[in-house]
């Protein structure tokens, strides 16, 4: 086992495309100043462990002058856009890894099969603690979901292998305002909740070999972005189900 923490401070300059915008209905704050902080870091991993492999993990995340949109008035009555530094964001939270080759510590003596299981677990705080824009203190950062798990079980039996992937996110905004109803343009709002599986397997034999997947086995429907300007305004619906199917011949 080792424990293991870390410090370090952290600068983000201005890049070329916080200055850039698309749409006419967004703005930059000429005042946009750069992004500094600092992350703390402290946990435990596995050592070079065949069996069992983990890495748990506390983490601290002080964002100043943390940039995003907010939605403002202007002398016209109009709604617009703006980026501008929203705060002082803080982002703590628990991460862990976790992955088990559980056939070879049941059945040590088997050598054909192989199958491990494996887990990834985020549990994410995060606040605007402060800020000079009103409604904005006390809210929760964007696009920083609570709940970020995914899991998996991997199985083979000599050239043969197969791989089924489960990931869950929870509820994320979408701004800093924390606006869960997008209203007609839809571009602010609440990213629901969604959950996808992912399933794959292949084949070998002699110089051929057989690959198949299929990405969102479920057929969920979800969107994880919602755009500001082209090809939106609105929500950006993710994939639905995909077949891929794939052959390759050694020569």
């Amino acid at each position: 086992m080792e424990a293991y923490s870390n410090i370090s401070q952290n600068y983000r300059s201005i890049t070329f495309s916080d200055m850039r915008i698309s749409n006419p209905s967004a703005t930059i704050d000429p005042d946009l100043e750069d992004e500094k902080g600092y992350s703390i870091d402290l946990g435990i991993r596995s050592d070079q462990n065949r069996l069992i492999n983990y890495d748990l993990s506390l983490f601290y995340l002080n964002y100043n002058n943390r940039i995003g949109e907010v939605q403002y008035y202007d002398e016209s009555n109009r709604v617009l856009r703006q980026r501008t530094n929203i705060g002082q964001a803080i982002i703590s939270g628990f991460e862990s890894y976790v992955e088990w080759d559980f056939l070879s510590t049941l059945f040590p003596e088997n050598v054909s099969w192989r199958g491990t299981v494996f887990s990834n677990l985020a549990i994410i705080n995060s606040t605007y603690k402060a800020s000079d824009i009103n409604g904005i203190e006390g809210n929760e950062v964007e696009f920083v979901p609570n709940i970020n798990f995914k899991t998996g079980l991997s199985v083979a039996y000599k050239n043969f292998k197969s791989s089924l992937q489960f990931s869950h996110l929870s509820d994320q905004f979408s701004d800093a305002t924390n606006a869960i109803d997008g209203g007609v343009s839809a571009v602010v709002g609440l990213i629901p909740a969604y959950s996808i599986m992912d399933f794959s397997l292949s084949y070998e034999y002699k110089k051929l070999k057989f690959e198949g997947s299929v990405n969102n086995l479920t057929n969920a429907i979800y969107f994880t972005r919602r755009a500001t300007g082209y090809p939106g305004p609105g929500i950006l619906p993710s994939d639905g189900r995909g077949i891929y199917l794939t052959v390759q011949f050694q020569l």
